[in-house]
């Protein structure tokens, strides 16, 4: 099992070149992947967390990353792809491949706060179903010359676009949820599943669920990477109750060490540790010590 880092754009640290000094840190010290989180307004429980203090751009933190590294994979977790038009999405997503030389990850899911939606215009019912077709559009704009695409919300043939992906790769796209409507979306159009805030039994279930799922759309299901999300909390800031059930306390070292290998019984290819704090020397801390105390368990 890969183990990788969600860096904390989304946890209000106010010297942002300090999250690329972070990654680059992450590389050195032998990491699988560094991740970045969206959402595009503090509202909800993002403002209760950071108030007015930065949310940084998922896709922009990423691109100054991939301009100081070479080796760790890029990944979103996740881009809420609803509040994206998929052209414009798709060109920077592309882009950021290429920069990276083949090293992007697209994690996508529908969203969570309705507020969020309402501000942006964009119709909550119909999130799951944006979702699908932008898919489907981010597919065909990267490997199709001429790109096609019949939909209720976007129609178009014979559409050149530029780039593509680097050499043209497959850009894997992992699907973030624990739906069942996220699962058939695995299923039909993912490279990867990745859930969060359930128990290694739960993950266990559900991705042979997927599975089924996906060899009944006659895909392979053994090529269907399974990437769990947790959290370590920093700063003593609060979270979400649903956060609570896939937390936990930075420090505590065999707890850290015993949640991963658990979910690597359970079936995951890939870990993400989700560092969640505000203070930049703590952390390289923390960087420093799960790469000592974690990675050995996971060479």
């Amino acid at each position: 099992m890969k183990i990788g880092l969600s860096i904390p754009n989304n946890w209000g640290v106010e010297d942002a070149p300090r999250l690329i000094d972070l990654a680059v840190r992450a590389e050195e010290r032998g990491f699988a992947s560094v991740w970045t989180s969206e959402h595009l307004i503090n509202l909800a429980y993002v403002r209760a967390r950071i108030g007015d203090r930065p949310y940084h751009h998922p896709l922009a933190i990423l691109s100054a990353i991939a301009g100081r590294t070479s080796r760790i994979q890029l990944g979103t977790s996740i881009i809420v792809l609803p509040f994206h038009n998929p052209f414009d999405i798709g060109k920077y997503v592309a882009t950021l491949d290429q920069i990276s030389r083949g090293r992007v990850i697209l994690g996508v899911g529908v969203g969570n706060v309705k507020e969020e939606f309402d501000v942006l215009g964009v119709p909550w019912e119909q999130r799951g179903a944006i979702t699908d077709e932008s898919i489907d559009i981010l597919r065909a704009l990267w490997t199709q010359e001429e790109a096609s695409h019949s939909g209720r919300k976007w129609s178009f043939e014979g559409v050149h676009t530029s780039p593509k992906s680097y050499q043209g790769r497959r850009i894997p796209i992992w699907i973030g949820g624990m739906s069942e409507a996220a699962y058939r979306r695995t299923a039909r159009v993912g490279d990867g599943w990745q859930p969060t805030a359930i128990t290694p039994e739960q993950l266990k279930a559900q991705l042979a669920e997927v599975r089924a799922l996906t060899a009944a759309e006659g895909r392979d299901p053994a090529a269907i990477e399974c990437c769990m999300r947790f959290n370590i909390t920093l700063d003593g800031v609060e979270v979400t109750e649903t956060e609570l059930r896939s937390t936990v306390k930075g420090g505590d070292t065999q707890r850290i060490i015993d949640v991963a290998k658990s979910f690597a019984e359970a079936g995951a290819t890939h870990f993400i540790y989700a560092i969640n704090g505000h203070d930049p020397d703590l952390l390289d801390d923390t960087v420093d010590s799960l790469a000592s105390d974690l990675l050995p368990h996971f060479s």
